[in-house]
C-alpha cells in the first residue's frame, strides 16, 4: 500500500501540473492567480521541513517518501512560477489573500511564541492552503468559469492530496504521531477539504 501511494502521488503530480505548464506556455491563465502559487510553494516547503523532521523522528520509508513527494512539488510549482511570470497578473485578490495568510500566520506564530515548532508549521500550512484555494473558489465563481484549470488538474489534485493524506495518517499510525506528523496532518487535512470545495464549484461554473 505504500508503495502503491508513493507511485500514484509521483504520476498524479505530473498529470496535475502538466496541463497547467501547457496552458500557462500558450498564455491562457483565466481563473488562476499569481498569489495562490506563490502562497502554495510555502505550503510544499513547509510540508517538506515537517517530513524531514517526522523523519528524523523516527527513520522509515513511509516518511522518507513523504520527504520526496514535498520535494518534488517545490520543483514543480517553482517552474509554475517561474512560467506564469509571463501570464499570471497580481490583481487585488491576490493582495487580499496574502494580506489574510499573513495576519492568520503573524497571529499563530504570536500565539504560540514560536515559528519551529511542528504544530505552529502545521497551522501554517493549513492557511497557506485554505485561504488560496477558498480564494480559488471565489474566483471561479466571479469569472463564471475556470479555463485555466483544466479537469485532469483537478482530478490529478483529489489523486495526490488524498493518497498523501493517507500516507501521513499511515506514518502516524505506523510510528506514532509525532508533533511534525501531526503538523503534517493538520495542512493535508485542510487540503484535501478546501480542494473539495474548489471541484464542486468548478463542476457547477
Amino acid at each position: 500500500m505504500v508503495r502503491f501511494l508513493f507511485w500514484l502521488q509521483i504520476a498524479m503530480a505530473w498529470v496535475y501540473t502538466g496541463p497547467q505548464v501547457l496552458r500557462l506556455a500558450q498564455g491562457r491563465a483565466e481563473g488562476l492567480n499569481l498569489a495562490i502559487y506563490a502562497i502554495f510553494m510555502t505550503y510544499v516547503a513547509l510540508g517538506l521541513s515537517l517530513a524531514i523532521q517526522s523523519y528524523r523522528e523516527k527513520r522509515e520509508t513511509v516518511r522518507r517518501n513523504t520527504i520526496i513527494i514535498f520535494a518534488q512539488w517545490v520543483v514543480f510549482i517553482g517552474l509554475i512560477l517561474i512560467l506564469g511570470m509571463r501570464v499570471l497578473v497580481w490583481t487585488t485578490g491576490d493582495t487580499v489573500v496574502s494580506v489574510t495568510v499573513a495576519i492568520l500566520s503573524i497571529a499563530t506564530i504570536w500565539r504560540a511564541k514560536s515559528l519551529t515548532d511542528p504544530m505552529v508549521k502545521g497551522f501554517l500550512s493549513m492557511w497557506c492552503k485554505a485561504v488560496p484555494q477558498l480564494w480559488l473558489t471565489a474566483t471561479i465563481i466571479m469569472a463564471g468559469g475556470a479555463d485555466g484549470l483544466p479537469l485532469w488538474t483537478l482530478v490529478a489534485g483529489h489523486l495526490t492530496s488524498i493518497p498523501r493524506l493517507a500516507q501521513v495518517y499511515i506514518q502516524g499510525t505506523r510510528g506514532g504521531w509525532d508533533k511534525p506528523t501531526k503538523g503534517l496532518m493538520i495542512g493535508e487535512t485542510s487540503n484535501v477539504a478546501t480542494w473539495t470545495v474548489v471541484t464542486v464549484v468548478w463542476m457547477l461554473f
